[in-house]
């Protein structure tokens, strides 16, 4: 049990997407974090159709923080479920409420880091939406936690210089942890670039590929009417591969790090 944390470089790759899609498509219980700085509340507005957060969410973990109450407890409270089917296999736990929010979360994400890797204790692993990478990169706690990182990008030109420029704050962290952790998760592959060229500008390998199919993309992002076929969609079966491929990076990461 462990933590993957999604992130990108470039405008709209599509990492709420990738991550909605994968947890639903998860072979383990798991819980998806909206740990984005943003605070664009992208899954409750998109996917979840504007379900409200019932005050649910990050600012609560910080509050149990600071009352120094168990965070592995208070993140299972502040959860809701993803979706009405097998619910409890499936978590959410809404992000930051105001864009300031993040900028007073610096002591809290050491502890919550850790809360996210101990849910391993009770069964779940944790998928991290944490946005766009801005000009100070991520939280270290979170990056340096993970078992996997995935920087998620499309195979242009701009997107790949893009992620380029951000590579270097995701893997400095690999010096004090296990090599190989950060890797590509790719979202349209040859549009026009395949994963060998993508992989070699950059330097670090390709951990996944998922299909670009906006139709059915739409479904979990948007919350738009789920289309004919969803579930033999091009989009939903790449979904499925990648959380295979992703889930079994994670355990066996995990398992190098315990020995």
């Amino acid at each position: 049990m462990a933590i993957l944390l999604l992130t990108s470089a470039a405008g709209a790759p599509g990492v709420t997407t990738l991550a909605v899609g994968l947890t639903l498509s998860w072979p383990r219980p798991v819980l998806l974090a909206d740990c984005d700085p943003g605070a664009h509340q992208a899954v409750l507005a998109g996917f979840l159709a504007g379900q409200s957060a019932g005050g649910k969410g990050l600012l609560r973990v910080a509050e149990a923080h600071r009352d120094r109450r168990p965070l592995r407890e208070a993140v299972l409270d502040q959860t809701l479920p993803v979706s009405g089917e097998d619910g409890e296999r499936h978590l959410f736990l809404p992000g930051f409420s105001r864009a300031a929010s993040a900028g007073l979360f610096g002591g809290v994400w050491d502890d919550l880091a850790d809360a996210f890797d101990r849910l391993g204790e009770v069964g779940y692993d944790v998928i991290v939406d944490a946005g766009r990478l801005g000009p100070h990169g991520l939280p270290g706690p979170l990056v340096e936690r993970s078992a996997v990182t995935g920087l998620v990008l499309r195979t242009s030109l701009r997107a790949v210089m893009a992620a380029r420029v951000h590579l270097p704050s995701l893997t400095e962290h690999e010096r004090l942890s296990t090599a190989g952790r950060t890797g590509l998760v790719l979202v349209g592959e040859g549009e026009p670039y395949g994963r060998r060229e993508v992989a070699k500008a950059l330097g670090v390998g390709v951990h996944a590929v998922v299909a670009d199919d906006p139709q059915a993309a739409a479904h979990l992002s948007d919350g738009a009417v789920r289309p004919r076929r969803f579930e033999a969609s091009p989009l939903v079966r790449s979904l499925r591969a990648a959380a295979g491929v992703l889930a079994g990076r994670m355990a066996r990461t995990t398992e190098t790090v315990g020995r």
